[in-house]
């Protein structure tokens, strides 16, 4: 995971794809946090914009906010752009609380090596302040899933399979009608039947019983 090095399209506010990579869903008015150390005082630290936009691919995530000044992308705090694999995301979640907009939190994992100097224990929180966000978790739910249970990044070309919606409600001024019965379940109208090995003559002493 990186701060301030995603590269965007020209002109656009849209980030470069990766070799491979496939965005499949993007929202705006989000609300990014990523909440560093601890949790102690003095050995706490967030960085913060309160608004942009969140995308979410086959291999990553990606933040930019509304509006980005690299000119002091050094300062602590500064928010231009923030990005993070899936394979290093832990213990997502997608919270409704009853008050405020609903919530994106997930545990990081630092990448060895990786640009931006995100030290351990830090946690990405994505408020959904003009909605989206059911829609963005299950994505991000499914590619987890998928890389569980495979080991491997879903290929960019590859459709993820859809979350399952609530079934369609029953009508109850259209009762449901029941499928013809066949003749069988009319005795009295067909002819007896007999086993298939009933020997010869059967038939004749049934009808005499």
């Amino acid at each position: 995971m990186a701060l301030n090095v995603v590269m965007l399209e020209r002109g656009t506010r849209y980030p470069v794809p990766l070799p491979n990579e496939n965005f499949l869903y993007h929202c705006s008015g989000v609300k990014f946090e990523l909440k560093l150390g601890d949790g102690y005082p003095g050995n706490s630290n967030a960085h913060k914009s309160p608004s942009g936009t969140a995308f979410v691919s086959n291999q990553r995530i990606v933040f930019l906010p509304k509006t980005t000044t690299h000119e002091n992308s050094t300062n602590t705090g500064a928010v231009n752009s923030f990005t993070i694999p899936h394979a290093n995301l832990r213990d997502s979640k997608f919270v409704q609380p009853l008050f405020g907009a609903n919530r994106f939190e997930a545990q990081t994992v630092p990448l060895t090596g990786s640009q931006g100097n995100i030290p351990p224990h830090a946690a990405l929180i994505l408020s959904f302040n003009e909605g989206g966000g059911f829609d963005f978790a299950a994505i991000a739910r499914k590619i987890a899933e998928r890389m569980s249970e495979t080991g491997t990044i879903p290929p960019h070309e590859e459709e993820l399979p859809g979350y399952d919606g609530p079934p369609p409600p029953l009508s109850n001024s259209t009762p449901t009608s029941a499928p013809p019965l066949s003749s069988s379940a009319h005795p009295e109208d067909s002819a007896p039947s007999y086993p298939s090995d009933a020997p010869p003559g059967y038939e004749q002493w049934d009808t005499k019983s």
